[in-house]
């Protein structure tokens, strides 16, 4: 989160006194229980603090995170005591904010998370949905940005599910106001407007994909006030047994991440449904406090929570993801990262066979503290247990279009770690630039540099020997191969050809009984059939092999997707089916006669075909 704008007017005794506190604390906060002298100093100015008034958003943004940052890493009881006392009456000091002000919140605190203060952004169906249930009446419909907005349509929504008759005020009167007919059409007074929208569309009889597609069209900006504590960052906490203080300094950056990576983990504990749901509901508050969304993260299924704790006050959440939101090959878990109760950062885990795509991100407030040890912990968590081979990072997390992650030193901080970029200009680059720094200690890569550094993937693999250079299984190519595979033997009849290629794969990998599976289980056998149907060579495999395969089928529809990455990466024959399958396929070009001028409304039309072996038949 950007720190917010400094004032021009002149500061005030009080805030200037503030401002040297804050400053004075700033300087010693990374001095994490490196002696008795630097905690008693913390904890003198934390009490200097407590009563200091404060009524400038950026010296109350810059207190408050100095509190979490207290709250995450306390270097003793009175320290944390003192940081959650003050967290505690945070909601206060807002309120005089906005006393100060007229009544208004600054528009620095605008998406900050923090307790009192709005959120204000367009949101997606599913967490709408989902924080609308949570806080019933609390989620509004942002008319003064819906009305600056030149995208935003509510007509969008109304029109579809509003009864026949309903359809002549909204075509006829020239003056239609959507705000004014939600409030007409609210079934209770103390519904939100917000609420009643979604209740027509609950109640519209569409599927709930559907649903999803009007509300997200609409591009509908919602207001959400943090006045609950638990919902804020300022409050949020998930359950600790013991807190764990700082009495010494920060774990350094291990020497040998290959090494370390070998040896055992902590368990990874599946926890129950009922305290899943409590972890999902954290992960949804914590992003959405600070105006995030994470799919994998907002779609995460309750019955799929899994609770690692690897020393130092620290626990991972992984989360597994809802049946309706889970992709085709790949299995995506995320993860909210935590220190002493405190969340501070987020990210996800896909896997594919022996890859998994990391995307990681602690929270600014959070960065000074053990971040290397923590983000060394969650990748020792993903290879110990969904056990793949390769760590891939994308370009966006290391700075590619994304101003934060260069800021943060993102890509030194993974090439330190090992990983090397995929592409070999950039790996060069990058070779140059370390030799570089090697040389003159006071160098660092220019903005420009980094920028170009971020323009590729970057890659770790467990074996040192696979170092020189990685091709990575493109699944944009499968998605190809199944489109040919469904055109020439189908007619392009997506229904027709899922059925007979259910019927097809079932005889193959004599699956009897699938009729008889759970409903997710049977869904996700369709979903699959159509990619499995053109798999080459499945019908000479060993009874084994498709017996395995058919587990892997079902195992994408169970509760817990972990099984299903488990599984996939243990079969050899499925992954070097699919990479067969990948590299036989040839993605669609057009000839540059045929490219549409930037002002045709025509979509581009696929005409090359693609080669697509049919094995099961």
């Amino acid at each position: 989160m950007p720190k917010p704008p400094l004032s021009k007017a002149r500061p005030s005794p009080a805030t200037a006194g503030a401002r040297a506190l804050i400053g004075e604390f700033t300087h010693i906060r990374g001095q994490l229980g490196a002696t008795g002298d630097a905690a008693r100093e913390k904890l003198k100015l934390l009490y200097s603090l407590r009563d200091v008034p404060m009524t400038r958003a950026d010296v109350l943004s810059s207190y408050h995170d100095l509190l979490m940052f207290l709250r995450a890493y306390p270097d003793d009881a009175a320290i944390l005591a003192e940081a959650e006392h003050q967290l505690g009456a945070f909601a206060a000091r807002i309120e005089a904010h906005k006393a100060a002000h007229h009544g208004a919140v600054a528009s620095a605190f605008m998406d900050s998370g923090i307790v009192g203060t709005p959120v204000s952004n367009v949101f997606t169906y599913l967490f709408v949905g989902t924080i609308a249930r949570f806080y019933p009446g609390r989620l509004e419909i942002d008319w003064n940005a819906y009305r600056k907005s030149e995208t935003a349509n509510v007509l969008a929504v109304l029109s579809p599910v509003v009864s026949w008759h309903e359809s002549d005020a909204i075509d006829n009167d020239d003056d239609f106001d959507p705000q004014v007919w939600l409030r007409l059409s609210r079934g209770q007074e103390d519904a939100s407007l917000l609420d009643a929208l979604l209740g027509l569309l609950s109640t519209s009889g569409f599927s709930w994909k559907l649903q999803e597609i009007l509300y997200e069209s609409a591009e509908i900006p919602l207001l959400w006030t943090l006045s609950d504590f638990a919902a804020s960052r300022t409050g949020r906490r998930v359950p600790l047994d013991r807190v764990f203080f700082q009495r010494g300094p920060a774990v350094s950056r291990t020497p040998d991440l290959r090494a370390d990576l070998t040896r055992p983990a902590n368990p990874l504990s599946a926890l129950p449904p009922a305290q899943g749901r409590e972890y999902v509901r954290a992960i949804i508050e914590v992003l959405g406090s600070r105006c995030r969304e994470l799919y994998p993260l907002i779609g995460a299924n309750p019955k799929e929570v899994y609770l690692h704790e690897p020393g130092r006050g620290v626990q991972v959440v992984v989360y597994g993801s809802l049946f309706e939101i889970r992709l085709p090959l790949e299995a995506s878990h995320g993860f909210m990262l935590v220190r002493n109760g405190v969340p501070i950062g987020y990210g996800f885990g896909a896997i594919l066979f022996d890859r998994c795509e990391m995307a990681i991100n602690i929270f600014p407030e959070y960065r000074s503290g053990e971040s290397s040890f923590i983000i060394e912990r969650l990748l020792h968590l993903f290879v110990a247990h969904f056990d793949p081979r390769v760590l891939v990072i994308r370009p966006f997390q290391i700075g590619d279009d994304n101003e934060e992650a260069l800021e943060s030193g993102a890509f030194w901080f993974y090439y330190k770690l090992g990983f090397r970029p995929v592409q070999p200009r950039v790996r060069a680059l990058a070779e140059e630039e370390q030799a570089r720094i090697a040389a003159e200690r006071s160098y660092r890569s220019p903005l420009k540099t980094l920028k170009k550094l971020a323009k590729s993937d970057m890659f770790f693999h467990l074996d040192a020997g696979k170092m020189e250079g990685y091709r990575e299984l493109s699944v944009a190519r499968i998605g190809y191969a199944v489109t040919a595979f469904i055109a020439r033997e189908f007619g392009g009849n997506r229904r027709l050809a899922e059925r007979a290629s259910v019927r097809r794969v079932a005889r193959v990998l004599e699956i009897a009984d699938w009729k008889h599976w759970s409903a997710d289980e049977i869904t996700g056998f369709h979903r699959m059939a159509p990619l499995l149907a053109c798999l080459p060579g499945v019908e000479r495999w060993s009874l084994r092999d498709r017996r395995q395969l058919a587990r892997i089928v079902q195992a994408k529809g169970s509760r817990r997707e972990r099984d299903y990455a488990l599984l996939a990466s243990r079969h050899r024959r499925f992954r070097d089916a699919v990479e067969q399958l990948a590299n036989e396929t040839t993605p669609p070009t057009l000839p540059a006669s045929s490219w549409p001028s930037p002002k045709s409304p025509n979509a581009i039309r696929i005409t090359s075909e693609i080669p697509c072996e049919t094995a099961l038949s």
